[in-house]
């Protein structure tokens, strides 16, 4: 049985995810616990947790705010990851290992399967799958700085948030594009690997601009 923080943490997540609580909303412990039916310490331990990996930002002394993107922020971050993500699939079809390439594999099953998504939980399996492919890809680049810079980019909650915005198409071409890159790999074409790469990006980027863009035009409309 899940412990309150736990159950805390992960039903936070949750309404996060699903966009109960709309990017820059102010998350105050105290209704928080309120509605959970818990004590605030379990509410404060999950705000921090969730903090840690980028789903909310705790500011000292005003508390915790749904994290939220602006349109330059999303250009950098996608900008900077179809750079960085070239460079290590690049890096990595040049040595390829048995160890990465399974796990890429196995990242691109456990995604088809739960394909085309439908509800929330599948799309987190999606997700989940999603990060596990990349993370294979920077591990076995061998570039440990680009990895670094990688990580604190390809934010599981921006990942998650984004999936909710693809349709069935654009999901289906987002995982043929993972299985093209593990393809590009086993045969050591580090040039056809990272154009791979570069596209898969980039049509995130779009994705992610567009929902914003016409979120934005519906809050003017409203």
């Amino acid at each position: 049985m899940a412990t309150a923080r736990e159950q805390a943490y992960l039903t936070l997540r949750r309404r996060l995810a699903d966009g109960t609580y709309a990017p820059g909303s102010h998350l105050r412990e105290e209704e928080l616990a309120a509605q959970l039916g818990v004590s605030r310490t379990p509410v404060r331990e999950a705000l921090r947790r969730l903090d840690a990996e980028g789903w909310l930002r705790v500011v000292p002394n005003q508390g915790a705010f749904a994290f939220e993107w602006s349109v330059a922020d999303i250009e950098e971050i996608f900008d900077l990851r179809a750079l960085l993500e070239a460079h290590a699939v690049e890096h990595a079809a040049t040595a390829p290992d048995q160890r990465g390439l399974d796990a890429m594999k196995a990242a691109c099953e456990l995604a088809e399967r739960a394909f085309p998504g439908g509800d929330l939980a599948a799309l987190e399996v999606i997700s989940d799958a999603n990060v596990r492919f990349h993370r294979a890809i920077w591990e076995m680049s061998g570039q440990a700085r680009c990895r670094t810079i990688l990580q604190s980019l390809a934010m599981p909650p921006m990942m998650l948030r984004n999936f909710r915005n693809f349709d069935a198409a654009g999901l289906r071409r987002s995982l043929d594009q993972h299985r093209e890159m593990l393809t590009a790999i086993i045969a050591g074409n580090a040039a056809w690997a990272g154009a791979v790469m570069r596209a898969h990006v980039q049509a995130g980027r779009a994705v992610f601009l567009n929902a914003v863009v016409h979120g934005e035009a519906a809050a003017v409309a409203a």
